[in-house]
């Protein structure tokens, strides 16, 4: 009986640096789909509504910051070249993607570099939330959630 368990154990061993290993190395899917939200954000920030158009399906819905629930037609409307206005820079992190078949969820967060006063700037987090499926064409998104992320306040101890 140990011998058998120390087997189990040796075997279990041998595989667990090779499953870590397929857990970092993002699958196929996985790649498609985060470029799917690459694209999908440069086709915002170029306010190219054909672009979105392309890359969203038919049942897309978004919900804003705010709470604002957009449907497909509305979100496409907002991104339409007259109404085109700078996107302040940002940075994407915290990057996770779940592929489920052919359903994916990409959970990422956006942090800003916005204008302050004086001149100075500040940063401002907000979470994002895809939802994406495939289908003969390939990728296409479903849905997008967005949450803007509270700063941390000081925990500055007062002074005595």
């Amino acid at each position: 009986m140990k011998l058998l368990a120390f087997g189990l154990l040796a075997a279990g061993g041998c595989l667990l640096p090779s499953l870590s290993h397929a857990q970092a190395t993002p699958s196929r899917a996985e790649q498609e789909v985060a470029q799917l939200v690459r694209d999908f954000q440069a086709a915002e920030q170029a306010y190219d509504p054909a672009a979105l158009a392309r890359l969203t399906d038919a049942r897309y819905v978004e919900v804003s910051p705010r709470g604002e629930v957009d449907e497909r037609a509305r979100f496409l409307g907002f991104y339409q070249p007259a109404q085109r206005q700078p996107w302040p820079p940002f940075t994407v992190s915290d990057e996770q993607i779940r592929v489920f078949g052919t359903t994916a969820l990409d959970v990422l967060t956006f942090t800003y570099s916005l204008p302050g006063p004086d001149g100075t700037t500040r940063r401002q987090a907000m979470r994002a939330t895809f939802m994406a499926q495939r289908d003969a064409q390939g990728w296409h998104l479903l849905g997008a959630q967005y949450t803007g992320i509270a700063p941390v306040a000081s925990t500055t101890a007062p002074a005595h």
